[in-house]
């Protein structure tokens, strides 16, 4: 059985389509189109506080305008919190989640100036990664909010052994945004 390329475009809608997604739009779209493949648009809506329906209306206003077409139904990252629940277990079960409790204005004020990602978000400066497993337990038990992070040096470490110590790169941005 031969498989079909399945290419997709997953914005978040936390502000209009700009011109670096129209091109990952369109260059996704066409390589499926060529390669007789698929193309699913998936939109990321898990960051409650930045997304918006009126940026999601837009952003297929939009697609649609440059003659993208996709198909239907449009997954929402939101719709899919079991999956991603079970994926956590799994990783928590292999100890390669930490919590962090750290507020975003913590991690903006923690990280360098500049060192941001694509999208203009402060690169996670690893704050929590260490701590003690009592305070970890005490924040826990005090319903102190958190995020759980994924801890990448155990997560390479895990990944090299499934591949039977096979070589695997992977590095990390440093705090001015170069690998």
């Amino acid at each position: 059985m031969t498989s079909v390329p399945v290419l997709r475009f997953a914005p978040s809608p936390n502000g209009p389509l700009h011109l670096g997604h129209a091109l990952s739009a369109l260059t996704g779209f066409d390589l499926a189109r060529c390669l007789g493949g698929r193309f699913l648009v998936r939109i990321e809506d898990i960051d409650v506080a930045r997304c918006r329906e009126d940026y999601v209306a837009g952003i297929f206003a939009d697609l649609a305008w440059l003659g993208v077409a996709w198909e239907e139904p449009v997954l929402r990252q939101s719709q899919l919190f079991p999956t991603y629940v079970r994926a956590a277990e799994r990783l928590e079960a292999q100890k390669l989640l930490y919590p962090c409790f750290a507020s975003r204005s913590e991690i903006e004020a923690a990280a360098r100036p500049g060192a941001v990602d694509p999208d203009g978000a402060p690169l996670y400066p690893g704050l929590h990664k260490r701590l003690p497993r009592d305070e970890i337990e005490m924040r826990l038990e005090g319903g102190e909010r958190f995020a759980l992070r994924l801890d990448m040096e155990k997560a390479l470490a895990a990944a090299r052994q499934r591949l039977g110590g096979a070589p695997l790169t992977f590095r990390e941005l440093d705090d001015g945004g170069e690998p």
